[in-house]
């Protein structure tokens, strides 16, 4: 653990919550921190600016000047400046050494870190990984890309930590290690960030190779990118699958039989029963692989299978995932705002089936194939309503295989009205948005809380009409 922070010099790019959080770690240890944001001052960030500079750190705003690259050979990264952008380049052709916050946390904490990965899924099973150990009398806090920096409780007497990884993080961490490690699947995303699938891909094996590898990698047995994980890691593997039959042939493994329930094996040791999934709160084929990731983690950390099935079974969800926000003359509306990319609405379009629903989709279109998703939304939804910078695009992939039941608007008001005079108590209203917020929004936190109080509003209209 790195304790010696005085007077040293830090340089940290990015005003985001883990530059906030890491400048805030370094400076009440003595360091010299220095932060550039391109951003301009605003009064919106104001706040942030004089928490920092009552500590001491200096702040610019509005672009990187050349202090970025005298004032210290470290540089802690905040995830969302990619790796192509000009004023990472130029740092790392002048021979600086780049880190991200997670790497900063890890480099700082003795506590064990369980590390979550993957295209979807990640902050469900976080979650419950956390929940569960919470119940059997642990600390095990979720933190990471789940909202909480990991660097903020580094020092903190906890027993574990659960941090949910994203790729952007794991892109500038270059000796962190899990004690495990999960990956809950492999879908194309991000490509703005990365640049390429094959960059993405690397960047989430990168939790489970090399240096990097963890005592147990749990790995989806029916996803081909985590079966490639399984032959070059050389940690332990457990599996998991909603097919038994794919799975038992492992040692180590946790599935789902033809009665629904959740089974786990664990080397020599007797197979056991976790619980049924008609036991579960949480909705959809999706969240059954989520459960069995988590307990598989806690089952590995000794958790008893009793304990497990009570926690996964009271276990709501997240928010912002597949959350019940209101039902209105009859009519449910469901705010699935975390669906950043068309997968996400795949599992949560799945997971009304048989039942159809009038979508809510849109927003920073990510680049990625739409193929699945058009053929998903004429199985599975009524009428689609669209919004943001990727609504022409997607408009035009839909009418392309037939599909004409659409409306295009300008703010997700005037979204939830069209869907509303498109849907019924048997059809409700979706938001599952497919792509990123940042067209309209400043992540899908706030989008999902825009749709929620548009909704809540409109039930005020309703009541008072």
């Amino acid at each position: 653990m790195k304790t010696l922070w005085k007077d040293e010099p830090v340089t940290l790019l990015g005003l985001s919550k883990s530059g906030i959080a890491a400048a805030t770690y370094l400076a009440h240890r003595g360091a010299k921190c220095f932060l550039s944001e391109t951003t301009p001052a605003i009064p919106a960030n104001k706040e942030q600016r004089a928490q920092l500079e009552a500590l001491g750190v200096e702040v610019e705003m509005g672009g990187h000047s050349s202090k970025c690259f005298e004032h210290s050979d470290l540089v802690v990264v905040s995830p969302g400046i990619p790796p192509s952008s000009t004023i990472l380049k130029e740092l790392e052709l002048s021979g600086k050494t780049i880190i991200s916050e997670v790497e900063l946390a890890y480099r700082e904490t003795e506590t064990p870190l369980i590390g979550v990965t993957g295209t979807n899924g990640k902050t469900t099973t976080t979650t419950l990984i956390s929940m569960i150990l919470q119940a059997s009398g642990k600390s095990a806090p979720a933190c990471g890309n789940i909202g909480i920096p990991i660097i903020s409780l580094a020092e903190d007497p906890h027993d574990y930590l659960v941090a949910e990884l994203s790729s952007f993080q794991l892109a500038f961490s270059p000796t962190f290690k899990a004690k495990i490690a999960l990956f809950m699947n492999f879908r194309p995303d991000h490509l703005d960030w990365h640049g390429s699938v094959e960059a993405y891909k690397m960047a989430k094996f990168a939790l489970f190779i090399g240096a990097h590898t963890p005592e147990w990698c749990i790995l989806n047995a029916t996803d081909p990118v985590c079966r490639e994980v399984g032959q070059r890691t050389h940690g332990k593997c457990l599996w998991f699958s909603q097919d038994l039959d794919s799975v038992s042939d492992f040692e180590n493994y946790v599935g789902l039989d033809k009665d629904g329930n959740i089974l786990i094996k664990l080397e020599k040791q007797p197979i056991e029963k976790v619980l049924n999934v008609s036991q579960l709160k949480l909705v959809g084929a999706h969240n059954h692989e989520n459960v069995m990731a988590a307990t598989a983690t806690c089952y590995l950390l000794g958790i008893p299978v009793e304990i497990m099935a009570q926690a996964a079974s009271a276990f709501a969800g997240v928010e912002h995932r597949l959350e019940p926000v209101a039902t209105l003359q009859g009519i449910t509306y469901y705010n699935d705002s975390k669906a950043t990319n068309p997968d996400a609405s795949l599992s949560a379009l799945a997971a009304f089936s048989p039942r159809k629903v009038v979508l809510i989709a849109g927003g920073r279109d990510k680049k990625t194939d739409l193929q699945e998703f058009v053929d998903s939304v004429k199985r599975n939804t009524t009428h689609v309503v669209l919004l943001g910078e990727a609504a022409e695009r997607f408009k035009l992939e839909l009418q392309a295989a037939g599909y004409h039941s659409v409306t295009m608007v300008a703010s997700l008001e005037e979204a939830i009205e069209k869907a509303s005079s498109h849907a019924t108590p048997e059809t409700p209203v979706l938001f599952s948005p497919a792509c990123s917020s940042f067209d309209m929004f400043k992540n899908f936190e706030e989008r999902g809380q825009a749709f929620k109080q548009a909704v809540l509003t409109l039930r005020s209209i309703v009541v008072h009409s």
